[in-house]
């Protein structure tokens, strides 16, 4: 289709410098402006019914590729209206043309051929993770890495039979929370059962923190029930004095009818 749109002339520096349909967008964008640099708010559909031979997808690609260039910038800035601001040299055919980083960037957009990228350097490659993988002048501290995890997993144990508590954790419970040995090596079996089941590893150490929290919590709980059996036998004798305070009360109210009785003789 060739490329026309009425009472507009296409500057043929621009043609040549952009390409032939950025140079036609160009020259509306100037038109509108009325001059070769400047802003001015217009109606959307003034901009986009001016190069009728192009379609309103392919003048949105233009403008973005001429705003990429830095020649002008189509903001929105109501429902219906958008600014255009336009930065072009007032001589096109004067001595600064676009650098050859422009003339590139159009003939990518224009005959859709995109140059390969510039390989990354090695110092560009991430030194751990990434695409690029490890780097190999990091495999000492690698190497210490997975030796420390590997012997991190040679202290594990899972849970057994013959398993006991440090002295440690037992001093901790007597000294810190008033816990007695007794009671801790009383819900030992219980804790070693649990733990059996899960079938979890854990260093020495973290049994012995397990069973700490372990020995703790029932001591709430058992200290928790204790308190609840008491209030209710409290209550319990509550009632029950209450009741024997009744009856006797009860009882007096009988016998001293019964002596107000005159005719009643069976008291």
């Amino acid at each position: 289709m060739p490329l026309s749109a009425p009472n507009i002339s296409i500057a043929p520096g621009l043609a040549r410098d952009y390409g032939l349909e950025q140079a036609l967008m160009l020259a509306v964008a100037t038109e509108l402006v009325g001059a070769w640099q400047g802003r001015v708010i217009v109606q959307e559909q003034r901009l986009y019914d001016r190069a009728l031979c192009l379609s309103r997808q392919r003048q949105a690609q233009l403008l973005a590729q001429l705003a990429a260039l830095g020649l002008l910038q189509v903001q929105p800035v109501s429902p219906g209206m958008v600014t255009i601001e336009l930065n072009l040299n007032p001589n096109p055919n004067s001595a600064n043309p676009p650098t050859s980083d422009a003339h590139s960037l159009v003939a990518q957009v224009n005959y859709g051929h995109v140059p390969p990228a510039a390989p990354k350097s090695a110092a560009s490659v991430p030194s751990m993770g990434g695409c690029g993988g490890w780097d190999r002048n990091d495999g000492d501290e690698l190497t210490r890495l997975f030796a420390a995890k590997e012997a991190q997993q040679q202290h594990l144990c899972h849970m057994d039979l013959e398993w006991q508590p440090s002295a440690n954790i037992v001093n901790i419970l007597l000294q810190q929370h008033q816990i007695s040995e007794a009671f801790a090596l009383g819900i030992k079996d219980e804790f070693v059962v649990y733990y059996m089941d899960k079938g979890r590893r854990e260093t020495p150490g973290g049994w012995d923190q397990k069973f700490l929290k372990w020995v703790k919590k029932e001591q709430v709980q058992q200290q928790t029930a204790q308190a609840r059996a008491q209030r209710q036998t409290q209550q319990q004798t509550q009632t029950s004095n209450e009741e024997v305070r009744f009856a006797a009360k009860e009882r007096r109210r009988r016998i001293t009818a019964s002596v107000l009785d005159i005719k009643n003789t069976d008291w």
